[in-house]
């Protein structure tokens, strides 16, 4: 059974380059470019991991975040990751966590990085 990944993610090219980035993961990829459009794909999908952009349209990824972790429909609760070129102080890695994301990720990225966060929070019981 292939694994899931929604990506919510405003910025086109980022979303492409990590599009370039999994293309050969054997994951499922899903986007979206809109907080709506992300709780509503992550009730229909429910996906394995989600990495959310901290500033999309809409629901602000911190709260889409939250919501997701918090939703009673999703029996299966994605890990997070949240990335923000924004939000790079050491202090916003906290504060992502009171959002309930399992991890965070500044942007700019190497594809390393975001490879070893995904596989980390995507093996079995982490």
């Amino acid at each position: 059974m292939k694994r899931t990944i929604l990506i919510v993610e405003d910025d086109e090219d980022t979303l492409i380059l990590m599009q370039h980035y999994l293309k050969d993961s054997g994951y499922e990829i899903i986007t979206c470019k809109n907080g709506e459009e992300g709780f509503l794909l992550a009730l229909e999908h429910s996906p394995d991991l989600a990495i959310i952009d901290g500033l999309i349209p809409g629901i602000h990824g911190f709260e889409l975040c939250k919501k997701i972790k918090e939703e009673p429909k999703l029996k299966l609760k994605p890990k997070i990751i949240i990335m923000s070129s924004v939000y790079k102080n050491k202090q916003y890695k906290f504060e992502v966590m009171e959002y309930k994301a399992d991890d965070f990720l500044p942007k700019p990225f190497e594809k390393s990085v975001l490879l070893a966060k995904i596989d980390a929070l995507l093996k079995p019981n982490s």
